[in-house]
């Protein structure tokens, strides 16, 4: 029951970084190197919007992350040493983080140039919390299933 906990509350706690990222740091950074927005569109609205779709990428990553977690706690046995199947539903997962990524990418308002690094951070939101809360909090029953799943095996969880 404690791992089950420990694991949850380490998603939990990947989500709470990446939203604090979303909301304090990459706006900053986006402030040192903002992109050239129109004239119609001040750099207040840009930012709304920004902060909202990296908060869309988050989330997204949260609920795959989540999903994994109950499918290996509840449908995978954890006396299974094979991955068979596993790794294809950890990908399959993986599509909601990507979409939210590639929503994001579509409907943040347009600039002028330099939203490369806009860019960067939905695909850093978006992809790293899942990547990282299925590698780290993954149950037992699939803990070595993400790619990199392997570096489990050096923690005591």
């Amino acid at each position: 029951m404690l791992q089950h906990v420990f694991c949850i509350l380490g998603i939990l706690f990947i989500t709470a970084v990446f939203v604090f990222l979303a909301m304090v740091v990459e706006p900053l950074v986006l402030d040192t190197f903002p992109p050239q927005l129109p004239t119609y569109l001040e750099m207040d609205q840009w930012m709304e919007s920004f902060q909202l779709w990296t908060l869309v990428c988050v989330g997204a990553a949260a609920v795959a992350s989540f999903l994994w977690y109950g499918c290996g706690q509840n449908v995978f046995k954890a006396n299974s040493e094979k991955s068979y199947g596993k790794r294809g539903l950890w990908g399959f997962l993986f599509i909601l983080p990507v979409c939210a990524v590639i929503f994001s990418i579509l409907l943040i308002e347009e600039a002028e140039s330099s939203l490369w690094l806009a860019y960067l951070c939905f695909v850093a939101n978006g992809l790293l919390p899942y990547y990282l809360a299925t590698v780290f909090f993954s149950p037992v029953s699939v803990k070595y299933t993400p790619i990199g799943g392997g570096i489990r095996s050096r923690f005591p969880y």
